[in-house]
């Protein structure tokens, strides 16, 4: 046996992919719409489903190949993502989680603002200024 014969590898057996470096929550993009999956249990599908998600249940390749491997629960994709939890691919209006966002950025922009207008009135025991540079 040669060493050429040793290193090759068989014309039938698959090329490898390394653990770790497979994405199973993975899915094609949809223009005008943005694309998640949504954990089931705890009625977190028919939260999303409130806010204007909606089940993805096209004839789509979710997923690497090999992990995990998508199944369809009914027509919806539905990969597992580990301890014995599966998940639904949901969608939504590009407007509707834009206005989504904002209202998150606006809520955080509020509580800022109200820490720091607590902080400068002096309402809480403090008060004063910081200035960086000579007297």
């Amino acid at each position: 046996m040669s060493e050429e014969t040793l290193i090759k590898r068989p014309a039938t057996r698959p090329v490898r992919v390394p653990l770790g470096t497979r994405d199973v929550l993975t899915a094609p993009k949809r223009p005008g719409y943005i694309r998640r999956f949504v954990n089931e249990g705890g009625g977190r599908v028919e939260k999303f489903e409130a806010a204007g998600y909606e089940v993805v249940r096209e004839d789509i390749k979710v997923g690497d190949p090999k992990a995990g491997k998508g199944n369809k629960i009914g027509s919806a994709v539905n990969p597992s993502v580990g301890g014995g939890s599966t998940a639904i691919l949901m969608e939504t209006k590009q407007e509707y989680y834009d206005e989504d966002q904002k209202a998150k950025q606006d809520r955080i922009l509020r509580g800022e603002r109200d820490m720091k207008r607590e902080l400068n009135s002096g309402a809480n025991g403090t008060y004063g200024e910081t200035k960086i540079g000579t007297h």
